[in-house]
Formats: structure tokens, C-alpha cells, sequence
């Protein structure tokens, strides 16, 4: 008797966790506490179906005729419970299925279940300095493909993330991995972080080492007029601010030519005082944006509007990639979909590729339906503004 008694206690607790998953997947607005759950539905929403499985078996357990009246109410709770949580399951997965339909990408379900993680460290051993600046080692690390090419590559800098104030080179080698594969060298760089505030200078960074991979192209067989831009979050801010941003951002070291042919901006913020205003998780995002800017964007508008790559979307930028989770409640999915309206107007060629119940940093998941998404969209773009050939 005392082991039905652990059984239904595991239950409910399994119950109470698919309860919330199944608000979290209803309720696009949720409580920051939530957010994790969030995250979990977003990169491993596939494993709340065995999940609800698991609890009608729970269930299936407790609801014996030799059960206690007591234990088999718990047992149908517990069995209810899970076969909502697992017809909840099933709205990201239908969602994700019909983007890719949408996108005419194809998923795979072994790739979700052995894709593994998307998170690394930097490569210390083959680490360069590329700039310092104000007596701060700005360091990058050069990813090269595996195979000898006849011709001069094209490059990707790409920008990490970590609300401006975290993070480093090491972070998506999956990614970095991915292009190389593709043919592309990869130049992972790292920036000033705030704080003290960094909303003049790290964007400046980025140019800063556009302009030194173009300077040592030769070194590393990359052809200096095929330099692209892409990042994540902060990442994806900065990289849009380096390709975006015209001479009122000057690079922060002596280097010429920083223009870029291409950007791929994942879930970035485009709209920093709309992101001080409307984020899922507000502590937050005015924390790491006070710390960036200095303050609020009451004290510094014209701080705000200058490190937003939506001030500078105009006419003649480069060709944009937008990746963004609809469920993002870091960085809402509404600022890309500004920037795509504005570019739009600019006449601007550009992408917006929603991930169906995608939170921010969906990409971390390397196997996850997002992911996998991205991935064939992120090679249609390359091959269109950006070809390794």
C-alpha cells in the first residue's frame, strides 16, 4: 500500500508539471517564473508526449478496483490530466510540422531526438587578438573548413549573444560547424560587454573586426568582398548595427572597409526602447538594457534609437535574414516584424522566418523542429545572397 501511495504522489506532481506545460502552450503571456517551461515546450516539446503517457500509465495503475477510492480518484485526475497536456503537445508540433510545409523544409524526427545541444566554449588554442582597445583584448577565434578550396572563401563573422553583458566566442559551434561544412571560414568574435554602458562602442567592435577579417583575408584563403554578419539575440543586434549602421558608428579600431554582403539575425532585438517596454520577462530586459545604455529610454532616447538597428534600415543595406521565435518572451517576435515592415518599405530584400511556439535561443537545440527549420532556410538565403561558389 505504501508503494500505490508513492505512485500517486509521483503522479500528482507529474500531473501538476503537465498542467503548467499545458497553460504555458495556451497562454502566449505567462509569468516570468514560467519561462523555463517555456523553453522546455520550445526545444524538447516532443518528450511531453511519452510524458503524458507515462502518467496514464500512473493512472492506469491507480485507478485498480483494489484500490483505495482515494487512490483511483487520483487516478483518473492524473490520466485526465496527461491526455490534455498530451492534445496540448500536439498544437507546437502540428505548427512546426505546417511552417516547414510553409518553407519546404523537411524534418526529421531522429535528427530532434539525437541532435544534441548547441552550446560550446571558445577555442583558446587557436584564438587571435584582433583589436585592443581602451586596454581590452578583443579576441576572436577563426573556424576554417575541413577541405582545401582553390578559390578564396567567403566569411561569416558571427557575433554571440548574451544581453551585451555576457557570453562569448564559444557560443552556437554548431553553428560555426554548419557553415564550414558548407564551405564558409567563420571568424567567432567577442566585444566589449557592459557594463560600464557599451551601446556606442560594442557595435563598433563589430566593424572593428569586419575590417581585420578583411585585412588578413589572404592569411586565412577568405576573399575580403565576401564577408557576411551573423549572431544571436545581443548577437543578432549587433550584427544588424554593424551591417546597418552608417558613419555615425565608426569602427572602433583603424581598419578600412567594413561593409558586409549578407546579415542573419536570430531573434534580435531591433527596437531597444520597445524592448524596454514590451518583454515577457521585463526585469530582465531592463537590467541587461540599462546596463547597455546607461540608463532608461526616458534618461536617453537618443542613446536607445542610436544602438537600434531599426534607425538605420533604409534603402541600400545589405540583404537580412530574420529568424525569431513567435513565443519569444525575451525579445518579442513583434520587433522583427517591424524591421521586416521597414525594410520592406526601404525596398530592402529580406526574410522573415517565424518558428511556431519558438522561445529565444530556440537554435540551442540543435535537433529541435525550429532548428532544423532555420537550418534549410538559412541555406536558401546563402545560396541566393551569400554562396560559398
Amino acid at each position: 500500500m505504501v508503494i500505490r501511495w508513492i505512485v500517486a504522489l509521483l503522479g500528482l506532481a507529474l500531473a501538476a508539471l503537465l498542467a503548467t506545460i499545458t497553460f504555458v502552450i495556451a497562454w502566449a503571456s505567462i509569468p516570468p517564473p514560467l519561462i523555463p517551461l517555456s523553453l522546455l515546450v520550445s526545444n524538447f516539446g516532443l518528450y511531453l508526449i511519452p510524458a503524458g503517457l507515462l502518467g496514464l500509465g500512473i493512472g492506469a495503475i491507480l485507478t485498480q478496483r483494489r484500490n483505495a477510492r482515494t487512490l483511483r480518484g487520483v487516478g483518473k485526475l492524473v490520466s485526465i490530466v496527461a491526455v490534455v497536456a498530451m492534445i496540448g503537445a500536439c498544437f507546437p508540433l502540428v505548427a512546426s510540422w505546417r511552417e516547414a510545409n510553409r518553407q519546404n523544409a523537411d524534418l526529421s524526427v531522429l535528427g530532434y531526438l539525437t541532435g544534441g545541444s548547441n552550446s560550446g566554449k571558445p577555442l583558446a588554442e587557436m584564438s587571435t587578438t584582433y583589436a585592443t582597445v581602451d586596454g581590452t583584448d578583443l579576441l576572436l577565434d577563426p573556424k576554417l573548413p575541413p577541405h582545401a578550396s582553390s578559390s578564396p572563401r567567403p566569411a561569416v563573422v558571427w557575433v554571440h549573444g548574451g544581453g551585451w553583458s555576457a557570453g562569448d566566442r564559444g557560443e552556437v559551434p554548431r553553428w560555426h560547424q554548419w557553415l564550414n561544412d558548407r564551405g564558409y571560414a567563420v571568424f567567432a568574435i567577442e566585444y566589449r560587454l557592459a557594463p560600464p554602458p557599451r551601446w556606442n562602442q560594442a557595435p563598433g567592435d563589430v566593424k572593428c573586426a569586419v575590417g581585420w577579417v578583411k585585412e588578413h583575408a589572404r592569411e586565412f584563403g577568405v576573399d575580403p568582398d565576401r564577408v557576411m554578419l551573423a549572431g544571436g539575440s545581443a548577437g543578432g543586434n549587433l550584427a544588424l548595427m554593424g551591417g546597418y549602421a552608417d558613419e555615425r558608428v565608426p569602427a572602433s579600431c583603424p581598419v578600412g572597409d567594413t561593409t558586409v554582403r549578407a546579415i542573419a539575425a536570430f531573434y534580435p532585438p531591433a527596437d531597444l526602447a520597445l524592448g524596454y517596454q514590451e518583454s515577457g520577462d521585463p526585469e530582465y530586459a531592463r537590467k541587461v538594457l540599462r546596463d547597455y545604455i546607461g540608463g532608461t529610454p526616458e534618461e536617453f532616447p537618443d542613446r536607445y534609437a542610436a544602438a537600434s538597428p531599426i534607425t538605420y534600415a533604409r534603402p541600400g543595406v545589405p540583404p537580412t535574414l530574420l529568424l525569431h521565435g513567435t513565443r519569444d518572451h525575451i525579445v518579442d517576435y513583434g520587433q522583427s516584424e517591424l524591421l521586416a515592415a521597414k525594410l520592406t518599405d526601404a525596398g530592402v530584400q529580406h526574410e522573415l522566418l517565424p518558428i511556431p511556439y519558438g522561445d529565444h535561443a530556440y537554435d540551442f537545440t540543435w535537433g529541435d523542429w525550429g532548428t532544423q527549420i532555420s537550418r534549410q532556410v538559412f541555406a536558401r538565403f546563402l545560396d541566393r545572397h551569400f554562396p560559398a561558389a
